[in-house]
Formats: structure tokens, sequence, C-alpha cells
């Protein structure tokens, strides 16, 4: 029997390991990008701009193929229109000045006509057709731009996740030592070997570091949902990171990215400014195309039924065709200057935006010259930092090592914990500095 339960509870809690584990999923670095690109609705709503941006292809080709549509129309005429005429045109013989009246139509009217238009050649149709497929090719350049906008949205949420870890860590291990140095003062307390002063400052700094650590675990806390709204996760679920801190710092240095070359052509930014222009090109174009003459086809249907009564579906009663085909031109003369205006006004938008795209160039080059500079200098702070934490850990466990043996006191160890703390927290901004140029960088350079 026991061994029954036994093998019960076993599956149960194998069930519930199982459970836990579907709701947490662990994420590398490229994992987490790859699962934003797939989730977040930034990129979802791009994607289907794009798709948007292809109808409107077929929209515009639409336009240039037979439009189709058929018309009917009902009448019922309540007063029959009443003509007048001088008699002498049915009555030679009537008196000079007698007029005739007579009603001229029947009561009811039906009609149906099936209209159809082809255009032959337009201009700005040409032009259009040939927009709306670059219209295309933006919509595709927005889409490629927000997903390395949020791939670096989740870079940098991750890098913080990271960051705060490595926080929460440097408390854990603060606190252990300080709630030993505290338990040790109440003892020597209650041995009358130190005042109660001394007590109660070490429990202050314990308190102070347990405050402290849970400020730490909030700003975790906060990192990582800010991470998994970036990655479009849900927020209720956990999410464990494989990668360290460390690690990423030596991914850092194997890959500077000071060392990398600008490449204006992978820079959304400046991608935009030249398809700005070239869209304005596009303008220009339309703007000439208004001088040409524009031919369309069109061919016109109907049938007409007039009745004393309401009898048209009668198999016996006549409707009477009107058939029309013909080609419609139109011919632009002059606009009194119109026209040729809003083409110096195309041509002239079009240097603007060669003088921005220069503008843009010349701004990202600088960027690029200030986010390295800026990189190089925090990296090196960042080193010196580390530096000065590993140098403070040596006075901090010396001072542990002295307290011991009785040759300071607790309080003196507070205070070069203190230092300690200063140091870690210098060493922790230099990384953030760090990693916010990388960031930065990776951007400009569409890594």
């Amino acid at each position: 029997m026991i061994s029954k339960l036994m093998i019960i509870w076993g599956v149960c809690l194998g069930f519930l390991i199982k459970s836990n584990a579907q709701d947490t999923i662990v994420f590398s670095l490229q994992l987490a990008e790859d699962f934003g690109v797939e989730h977040n609705y930034n990129i979802k709503n791009t994607q289907l701009e794009i798709e948007k941006a292809q109808k409107k292809v077929w929209e515009t080709i639409a336009i240039g193929l037979p439009q189709v549509k058929a018309d009917g129309q009902f009448q019922n005429m309540i007063d029959i229109p009443t003509s007048v005429v001088d008699a002498t045109l049915f009555n030679p013989l009537a008196p000079p000045g007698t007029l005739m009246e007579f009603q001229m139509g029947q009561q009811y009217n039906m009609s149906g006509t099936i209209t159809a238009n082809q255009l032959i050649f337009d201009g700005s149709y040409i032009v259009g057709l040939q927009f709306s497929k670059f219209y295309k090719k933006i919509a595709q350049t927005n889409a490629d731009k927000t997903t390395a906008e949020i791939k670096v949205l989740i870079r940098e949420a991750y890098y913080n996740v990271l960051v705060a870890h490595k926080n929460v860590d440097l408390m854990d291990s603060i606190l252990v030592s300080t709630k030993e140095m505290w338990e040790q003062t109440k003892i020597f307390y209650n041995n009358g070997f130190v005042l109660k002063e001394k007590v109660d400052q070490m429990e202050l700094t314990y308190n102070r570091i347990v405050q402290q650590k849970k400020s730490a675990a909030y700003q975790l806390s906060i990192a990582k949902n800010l991470l998994k709204l970036q990655m479009g996760y849900e927020l209720s679920k956990e999410i464990v990171l494989t990668e360290n801190l460390d690690e990423v710092l030596n991914g850092v240095l194997t890959s500077n990215p000071a060392l990398k070359t600008l490449n204006l052509d992978d820079n959304y930014n400046y991608k935009l400014q030249s398809q700005q222009m070239e869209l304005d090109k596009y303008a220009l174009k339309n703007e000439k195309a208004k001088y040409l003459p524009s031919v369309g086809a069109f061919m016109t249907h109907s049938q007409n039924a007039f009745r004393g009564e309401f009898d048209f579906f009668d198999g016996d009663k006549s409707w009477y065709p009107t058939t029309v085909i013909g080609i419609g031109v139109s011919i632009p003369i002059t606009s009194s200057g119109q026209k040729i205006m809003k083409v110096k006004q195309a041509e002239i938008k079009i240097e603007q935006d060669y003088n921005n795209l220069l503008q843009t160039e010349q701004a990202l080059k600088f960027q690029d010259y200030q986010l390295k500079t800026s990189f190089t200098n925090a990296y090196e702070t960042m080193l010196l930092e580390k530096k000065n934490v590993a140098l403070a850990q040596s006075i901090y466990k010396n001072s542990l090592q002295r307290k011991n043996e009785g040759v300071i006191d607790a309080l003196k160890v507070t205070q070069v914990q203190t230092q300690l703390l200063q140091a870690e927290g210098a060493y922790i901004n230099a990384i953030m500095q760090v990693l916010k140029y990388k960031i930065e960088l990776d951007k400009l350079h569409n890594k």
C-alpha cells in the first residue's frame, strides 16, 4: 500500500515539475531576439503594413483594367409631362394662335444599363503603377527598421536584467557577512566585551543592507518584466536567461563595436532619407505626366421599356435596346502656368531632399565618431572600476580577517564595507555605460 502511494506521489510530483517547466522558457540573447521578432506587436503591425502595400499595388493595377458597372431604374410618372404646340402643325386649317395640348410618354418606364470603360493610355496611371511598387519597398524598409529597433530594445532589456542580477548577488554576499558580524557583536555584548551602542550600530547597518537588497530585487523584477514586454512574452510566466554579465562583457571585448566601419547603406535612417528623395522623383514624374493626353474606350448598352400598365415582365411586350461604343480623348492645352509651377516645385523638393541626405550622412558620421569615442572611454573606465572593486574586496577581506583576530572592531569593517559597496556601484554604472554605447553603435551599424 505504501509503495503504491509513493508511486502515485512520484507521478504527481513529476507532473507538477513538468507543468512548471512548461511555464518557464530559457533564453539566450539570440533566442530572446528571435522570440521578440516573432511575437512583438509592433513587428506584427509592420508585417501587416507590407501586406497592405501589396494590396495597394493590386488596387493601382486594377485602375487600368476594364471597369464594368450595371445600373437599373424604374419610374412611375404620377403626372405625365404635357407638351403644347401650335395647332397648325397638325391642322393647317386651324385658326392662327390656336394651341394643341397632348401628353407624351407612358406612366411606367424601366431601364437597365451596362457600362464598360477601359483605360488605354494615361501618364499618371503609369507613374502611379511604378510608385505603388515602390511604396511596397518603403513598407519593407520600415518593417526592417522596426525589427532592428525591437532587437535593440530586447538587447538593452536583456543586459539590464543581467546587471540587476549582478547587483542582487552583490547585496546577497554583503548581507551574509553583515549578518555574521551583527551576530558576533551581539555575542560580544552578551559577554560584556562591547557596548550596546555598537550592537545597535551593526543592526542599523544590517537593516540598510536588507533594504538595499529588497530594492535590488525590485529592480530585477522590473527589468525582467520590461524584457518580457519587449519580447511579447506573457508577463505572468517566469523567464530564465542563460547568459551572464561576464560572458556579455567578454563578447563585447571580442567584437569591439568601436572597430567596425560605418556603412551608410546599412543605416535605416539613411535608407529612408534616400527613399524619400526617390519618392519625390515619382511626384515629379507625375507632374510631368499631366502634360500628356489621356485616352479611354467605353461601351454602353441599355434596354428600355415604356408601359401604360405595370407589365414589364410580359414576354409579348417589347424592350428597346440602345448600344453606344466610343473612344474619349482628353488633351491638356493650357493651365496658365499652373502645371509648370508644380513641376518647378517638385524639382526644388528633390534638391531639398538631396541636401537633407548629405546632412544625414554627415550627422551619422559624426554620431559614429562620437559613439566610438564614448564607448572607448567608457570601456577604459569600466576596466579601472573593475580594478577598484578588486582592491576594495581585498581590503574588505583583510578587514574581516583583522576583525576576527581582534585588531579592529565591526564598525571599522562596516566603513570598509561601505567603500566596497561604492566601488561595486561605480563598477556597475561603468558597465551600464559600456553596454549603452555598444547598443547605440549596434543600432547605428544595424547589427
